[in-house]
């Protein structure tokens, strides 16, 4: 009986832990604000991407204090020279790689290597210790660059998901919420495993469109779009028509380490009437 009521203790502990996970619906205001910016608001907000050690704890209770969810962001596929952990990551051998060219101070990482799962670990005991709601962990498709295609052994679509199946279910384990963060070529394949989605250049590169069998299992899609709404706004209007995207468009680029003002798309406002802002 003693052992019975332990492990029905256990389960329904177990299941509390998964019902407290925060999952956004589609709609979900957001805004971006990284690197200390974090006093920057976009209105109406109810979540906020803040950067996993430049963010205090104090400030993120100040956001739940307004009503505002905090998904905390950190790279796993790279290292970023500005982290405090980063000599744990320079004595797993083998997982230190090359220079990431598009951004200076990070390193592209061999995420298969067994010494990284530790270290993600130690990050998203704190993120959950800084009252973290979920998690948005970047650089996940090294695949897809030059710098690590011209490794001997680079790494593969099958590694990348493998390696992104383990970080969502890892991170859930913990109690938090996950996002799969571009890489899109991946979302078709373990868009199951995901909460929801953060993209920084759909618009762009005319993809957006690729969300759309994610956003049919009701799962919201964070965009954000860089350099203004007039210097985008016909790629806004024929990208995001008919997608239930939650976009906010920031004045600058993402150099400015996204502490600009931004603004949430209005469909209608920019693109007429007949825009279709898609179901929530």
């Amino acid at each position: 009986m003693k052992f019975l009521l332990y492990t029905t203790l256990i389960a329904s502990l177990f299941v509390s832990n998964i019902e407290a996970i925060w999952v956004p619906k589609q709609g979900t205001t957001w805004n971006y604000v990284l690197k200390g910016g974090e006093h920057i608001n976009v209105s109406k907000e109810t979540a906020q991407v803040v950067d996993l050690d430049f963010t205090h704890k104090s400030k993120i209770s100040e956001l739940h204090s307004k009503g505002i969810k905090a998904i905390c962001y950190f790279s796993g596929g790279t290292l970023e020279s500005f982290r405090d952990d980063k000599d744990q990551y320079y004595k797993v051998d083998g997982l230190i790689k090359t220079k990431y060219e598009e951004f200076s101070d990070e390193i592209w990482l061999d995420h298969r290597k067994e010494g990284l799962k530790p270290l993600i670990e130690n990050r998203i005991k704190r993120a959950v210790s800084n009252g973290c709601d979920g998690l948005e962990i970047d650089n996940l498709g090294g695949y897809k660059h030059k710098e690590v295609q011209k490794w001997s052994d680079p790494l593969t679509e099958e590694d990348t998901v493998r390696f992104a199946r383990w970080l969502a279910k890892t991170v859930h384990s913990y109690g938090l919420s996950i996002g799969l963060k571009n890489v899109l070529s991946i979302v078709d394949i373990v868009g199951d495993d995901f909460d929801y989605a953060i993209n920084e250049s759909c618009v762009v590169y005319n993809e957006c469109k690729r969300y759309k069998n994610f956003l049919k299992k009701g799962k919201a899609v964070f965009g954000v779009t860089y350099d203004g709404v007039s210097s985008n706004q016909k790629g806004l209007c024929s990208n995001l028509n008919g997608l239930g995207i939650s976009m906010i468009v920031k004045s600058g680029s993402s150099s400015d380490g996204l502490v600009q003002d931004g603004v949430i798309f209005d469909g209608k406002k920019y693109c007429g009437d007949s825009f279709n802002p898609g179901k929530y």
